[in-house]
């Protein structure tokens, strides 16, 4: 019964993360403490980051169908992203369980409040169609300022083991100006290098001993919940969605802070 209940809420994490683009290793991450009190740190970042990567990559080759990842930026904003990822892994292991809950909690209301602020929403159906099947590519004057901002992103994942986050999505949308379309799907892409470098960082380390029936369970329902995800992108519009998942980071970040 539990693995049912794993996968299922790994499919509901998957579908929305890959609908924004950001993973779902911030919904994700807020569960796997609430299961399991005990958890380190390190161990929760590691199975967090490994599970979103599997979300990631399922995400990703639903998008490379529909040719909506822009590689060039992808590629570029993703080695800036990888190295703060490992980088942050790394610091993990040295942050206590209790500071790791406040600093994680502080994120998830800086977070609610960004996506309240300046929401981003995915494609909708009356969104213009890629005439060439291939998404624009920024002028390079916008990549310079992409690079320092997702290296951060990456360092504050890393850290927190949420693999991607909406704060990359702003960084492609609010300052490299890349058309929503394309920002999200190209944003699920960049989580997916971003976390193979995080879960290879925590192997390196001897951190990463994932308990094997949450791990599948998780990873299965995300795999799955990928695929919905993209295809529900091209259908809804999610504003209403993104403000209510605001309000379940505000539940998250002041429960966590609280403890």
């Amino acid at each position: 019964m539990q693995s049912v209940v794993l996968v299922l809420l790994g499919g509901v994490i998957g579908a929305y993360g890959t609908l924004i683009g950001a993973g779902g290793g911030f919904l994700l991450v807020p569960l796997l403490l609430f299961m399991d009190p005990l958890s380190s740190p390190s161990a929760v970042t590691g199975l967090s980051l490994s599970i979103v990567a599997a979300n990631a990559l399922s995400g990703s080759l639903a998008y490379a169908r529909k040719r909506r990842i822009d590689y060039h930026v992808a590629i570029a904003l993703g080695l800036a992203s990888i190295s703060g990822t490992v980088i942050g892994a790394l610091l993990t292991a040295s942050i206590p369980r209790r500071s790791f809950e406040a600093l994680f909690g502080v994120l998830m209301l800086a977070l609610a409040l960004l996506i309240l602020w300046r929401p981003v929403r995915p494609a909708t159906p009356s969104a213009a169609p890629l005439e060439t099947g291939v998404p624009p590519t920024p002028a390079p004057g916008y990549l310079y300022v992409g690079l320092p901002a997702s290296f951060l992103v990456g360092l504050v994942s890393g850290a927190m083991g949420i693999g991607g986050s909406p704060l990359q999505v702003v960084v492609l949308t609010h300052l490299m100006h890349v058309p929503v379309r394309t920002a999200m799907p190209t944003s699920q892409f960049m989580v997916l290098l971003s976390t193979v470098g995080g879960v290879l960082a925590h192997v390196f380390r001897h951190e990463f001993e994932p308990e094997l029936v949450t791990l599948l369970s998780l990873g299965a329902g995300a795999l799955v919940g990928a695929q919905v995800g993209a295809a529900l992108s091209e259908q809804i519009s999610g504003g209403v969605l993104v403000r209510l998942m605001a309000l379940a980071l505000v539940t998250v970040g002041v429960r966590l802070l609280w403890r």
